[in-house]
């Protein structure tokens, strides 16, 4: 058996029942992918189905119609029994809005496959509270941030990603993966740099398959392949320290209600500021 085939169906047969502690509640992982629109997210899913099943090249997400980031719906495309990409709707903005949304898609407090639309307000805490019976406690949550080197990363907005990441983290208890896109149109060396300093622990670079460039080779399905056993090994040591799937998903809930509460207050602040601004000027003149 050769090295391909070998890692290939350990991460096919890859079932939670026989991690060390057992499954400890959760029956599926859900792969969550997150990150800005346009940096690849639905791209990386067709080339994980292509290396994964190793046949004709599939465009599952329609992606050629997605580069500029037109994914509105939290769509899950299930890679095994126990693994399943979610391909989450990606921001524009990393605004207080924005970022909600994303801390409830990775905390799991909003439906699979069905459109998101951003709320302002406490909107998002009303669609958390009406996706209660949607919501399996049983999915296990895996986050990774997937960006482009292609679009480049200027220093300052190191900080907000960084953020980003690591309440990603404080969420699922995993600090998430990078997978780097298009990997040979940018300076690879210095976004790595880039993604140490900010605490990333696992860091991927790879072209993604497309039906422009589906030529399978030797490395490419290796790079795919390693990102995925690499998940596997984090899961099996999460899962050894994981608690009442039930109570994980309820903590998770908390602090993105506590997020938007506080989201709101700093809202509240910042246009009262502003309106005693105004009227200061308006009494000058």
């Amino acid at each position: 058996m050769d090295e391909i085939t070998r890692l290939t169906d350990s991460i096919k047969n890859l079932n939670l029942t026989d991690c060390t502690t057992k499954n400890q509640g959760y029956d599926r992982v859900l792969l969550q992918l997150f990150g800005f629109l346009g940096h690849g997210k639905s791209s990386f899913i067709n080339t994980c189905k292509y290396v994964l099943e190793d046949g004709e090249y599939q465009n599952y997400t329609d992606s050629k119609n997605s580069e500029g980031g037109d994914t509105k719906t939290r769509v899950t495309f299930p890679l095994t029994d126990t693994l399943t990409l979610v391909d989450n709707r990606g921001c524009s903005a990393m605004n207080d809005y924005e970022t909600a949304e994303i801390f409830a898609q990775l905390a799991n407090l909003l439906p699979l496959d069905k459109g998101v639309n951003w709320s302002k307000g406490f909107g998002l805490t009303e669609r958390i509270i009406d996706a209660e019976a949607d919501v399996k406690s049983s999915d296990f949550i895996y986050p990774i941030f997937v960006f482009s080197v292609k679009q480049g990363l200027p220093n300052e907005e190191m900080p907000m990603i960084k953020e980003l990441l690591e309440t990603a983290r404080d969420l699922t208890e995993i600090f998430p993966i990078v997978v780097l896109t298009h990997k040979t149109s940018g300076n690879l060396r210095e976004m790595k740099e880039k993604f140490e300093n900010m605490g990333a622990e696992q860091i991927f670079a790879l072209e993604n398959f497309t039906p422009e460039d589906c030529i399978k080779t030797k490395g490419r399905h290796e790079e795919v392949l390693n990102i995925f056993c690499e998940i596997i090994k984090d899961i099996e040591f999460s899962l050894e320290r994981m608690g009442d799937p039930e109570k994980k998903r309820q903590g998770r809930k908390k602090k993105v209600l506590k997020f938007i509460h506080e989201r709101e207050v700093k809202n509240k602040d910042q246009e009262l500021q502003r309106q005693q601004m105004q009227l200061k000027f308006m009494r000058r003149k």
